[in-house]
């Protein structure tokens, strides 16, 4: 049982089932990638029960049935050291990797163990733009939560809202600051919202960052997530999370004491330069009076900084503090000239947003003033 298969086209498909692999697993099955040979097509499966990837690739001199776990490390690392343009599996007890004067034989697990990857393909389903999608998840899925608990799982996660007339906003919170893309579907088939882990985000982030497929497929069926990207022979299945997320619309302000027009790039850097000195605590102060803003940062550890900056104001005079590292962060992601951000309150949520662009934008939480 043995076939052969270009070596970088091979690498390059274990290569994305980094973040479908579960590292953290009593379970070895799980550290693998399933192959599985059938009609001149190699089957590549991986899994950590969470997500779910698939990826089939055309093989030559295919000799007979063909199915086996490997781990998933060590066989892309033997791939990545490879120099033959070709490469040999053959299945005999081990998985044995021929390619030039170069053979390795890795033990392999049972495929019968494997967990198996169905899915219901007759689910609801919609379409998008793969480079829309990437811009939106590039927008928001820094706000998330980078880990979690059982308590808080619903922010370690990307929120996927489909509402009416055949709007997508992806939304994520750590419940300090916020971020929501929203666009306009192509496709006015509505899915029911949903939620995804950020692992699982940040798979679907490299499947798109190599894909070719221009239209990528969104199937839903009960409590999992297939996307198709057609022309890369690719498929992700993800679990949907079982938990609510926020209310997100109750959490923007609905009127605002300030509102301030100021050049993006000015602004962050003197949000960067502000961060040097702003300590562990993350603490800028903003006083804002009369059209300018004038910021203070210190800390024992490194000593203080202070600057300030002609904008924009309307509305009233107010001091107010921030994590200089989250309104950086926002204002990375904002492409506009200019932005605009507006005060509620002094304990209350801000909004930050690009100027004369309501697409994207970001909620950011003060901090309590020292």
């Amino acid at each position: 049982m043995s076939f052969e298969i270009e070596t970088q086209v091979l690498r390059h498909a274990v290569e994305l089932t980094n973040n479908a692999v579960s590292r953290k697993t009593t379970n070895p099955i799980l550290r693998g990638v399933k192959l599985s040979v059938e009609e001149d097509f190699l089957h590549i499966y991986a899994t950590d029960l969470q997500t779910g990837f698939h990826k089939f690739l055309k093989v030559k001199n295919n000799d007979g049935p063909f199915s086996t776990v490997v781990e998933q490390r060590i066989f892309f690392e033997v791939l990545s050291n490879l120099n033959s343009e070709t490469v040999k599996l053959t299945l005999d007890g081990v998985l044995k990797i021929s390619s030039g004067n170069s053979t390795f034989r890795l033990p392999t697990m049972d495929p019968d163990e494997f967990p198996s990857l169905t899915f219901d393909v007759t689910g609801s389903d919609t379409s998008i733009d793969r480079v829309t999608l990437s811009e939106m998840m590039e927008k928001v899925m820094f706000c998330a939560l980078k880990e979690a608990n059982s308590l808080s799982k619903n922010l370690n996660a990307v929120y996927w809202d489909f509402r009416k007339g055949g709007f997508l906003n992806l939304v994520a919170t750590d419940s300090f600051r916020l971020g929501l893309s929203e666009k306009k579907l192509e496709d006015d088939n509505r899915l029911s919202s949903f939620l995804l882990s950020l692992k699982s985000m940040e798979e679907l982030k490299t499947i798109i960052s190599t894909a070719k497929t221009e239209k990528i497929k969104i199937i839903q069926a009960d409590s999992q997530i297939l996307f198709n990207f057609e022309d890369d022979n690719n498929e992700l299945i993800f679990n949907i999370i079982d938990s609510e997320f926020p209310d997100y619309l109750q959490i923007m302000p609905k009127s605002f004491l300030t509102k301030i027009k100021a050049k993006t790039s000015d602004f962050l850097f003197i949000m960067k330069r502000m961060s040097i000195t702003a300590g562990r605590d993350e603490y800028t102060l903003l006083n804002i009076q009369d059209g300018v803003i004038r910021f203070y940062a210190s800390s024992p550890e490194v000593g203080e900084a202070r600057e300030e900056i002609e904008i924009d104001q309307e509305g009233g005079n107010i001091e107010i503090a921030y994590s200089p590292r989250f309104f950086r962060e926002a204002l990375e992601k904002i492409e506009t000239v200019e932005f605009e951000f507006n005060i509620s309150g002094e304990e209350t949520p801000t909004i930050l947003k690009p100027l004369e662009d309501n697409s994207y934008m970001y909620i950011v939480m003060p901090k309590r003033k020292a």
